[in-house]
């Protein structure tokens, strides 16, 4: 048999505890017994099964074991680039707070959750810049997560195809040794100053990347606040940011990606994180670990047994 926990302080405190006491209680039953002129024979019976009930609680408690089991682990890692749209309609707040803010708390809960994966952040409106290289560093992900504004950048617009396509470049170019699957998560409105070219659309299906486009916003959209007024056109007609759904659908169709939503009313990024865990990645790491597991329940069951037993057997110390 072994143990999960060594036999230390706390247990020889309760070893001397119940010695002290059930000492005490043994000199005043028999104490009582010869003052009524009385025998307490079952006073035996007690000790033993109270004996037996302790020692049973302080091995459930030392966490007993029997013999050793021997399990495989292996991670599966992929690299994975997030494009996140800092255009200044990614500030518009038809989803609460703001449609940038939503995004920065869902990619930080999925990058906390992608341990085996190494995620590089891409940044783009009219230009596209890396501003996390690929890594496996979750504390300066989620710093650089929280630095994200739309006025990041020097310029605005949005130009989502330059960024897709340097993410694509990067991935295709990566000097990784274990050829990882490799991944492409679009965040954006989609509303986009033009399309993309098919040749980007081949080459992501041709290297097999997996494309998630994640659509931010909503059709009927909202007017964008700058300075606490309303942004105003050229024309000074009131600007209405509205989600693109089809830009994205058919990015999504031309690369054999997937589409998802993120807005008030939907939120499917549990659904990307699932996609993402099924899809196949390149074995990383493999190793064989020893597994203990705790048997402490058997002594535990074995000893409120007799507990039990213990309440149904009675001292008699007087006679009627």
């Amino acid at each position: 048999m072994n143990w999960n926990y060594p036999f230390g302080t706390t247990e020889y405190f309760f070893v001397f505890l119940f010695i002290f006491l059930y000492t005490a209680y043994i000199i005043r039953t028999v104490r009582v017994a010869r003052q009524l002129q009385t025998t307490a024979r079952t006073l035996i019976i007690k000790l033993f099964l109270r004996s037996i009930t302790f020692s049973l609680l302080i091995i459930s408690l030392l966490g007993p074991s029997f013999g050793e089991a021997e399990r495989d682990i292996k991670a599966k890692g992929k690299d994975i680039f997030l494009v996140v749209d800092l255009s200044k309609s990614m500030d518009a707040a038809d989803v609460t707070p703001s449609r940038l803010e939503k995004v920065k708390f869902e990619i930080n809960r999925f990058v906390q959750n992608e341990v085996a994966n190494r995620i590089g952040i891409i940044i783009f409106s009219n230009d596209a810049f890396i501003h996390v290289p690929l890594t496996y560093d979750r504390a300066a992900l989620e710093l650089f997560i929280q630095s994200l504004q739309t006025d990041l950048l020097p310029t605005s617009g949005t130009n989502v195809c330059p960024a897709v396509e340097l993410a694509f470049n990067k991935l295709v170019n990566s000097t990784d040794p274990t050829g990882r699957s490799k991944m492409i998560v679009l965040f954006t409105d989609g509303e986009n100053n033009s399309g993309c070219s098919n040749t980007l659309y081949n080459n992501i299906r041709r290297f097999g990347i997996g494309f998630y486009a994640v659509a931010v916003g909503t059709k009927v959209g909202i007017s964008i606040q700058q300075d606490g007024k309303p942004l105003m056109d050229k024309n000074d007609k009131l600007i209405i940011s509205q989600l693109d759904e089809s830009f994205l659908q058919t990015m999504a169709n031309a690369s054999r990606g997937t589409y998802y939503e993120l807005n008030n009313a939907k939120n499917e990024m549990s659904k990307l994180s699932n996609d993402i865990s099924l899809a196949e990645g390149t074995l990383v790491d493999s190793r064989t670990i020893t597994v203990v597991s705790n048997k402490y329940y058997y002594f535990l069951g074995a000893a409120l047994i007799l507990i039990l037993l213990d309440i149904l057997i009675t001292i008699g110390t007087f006679r009627l």
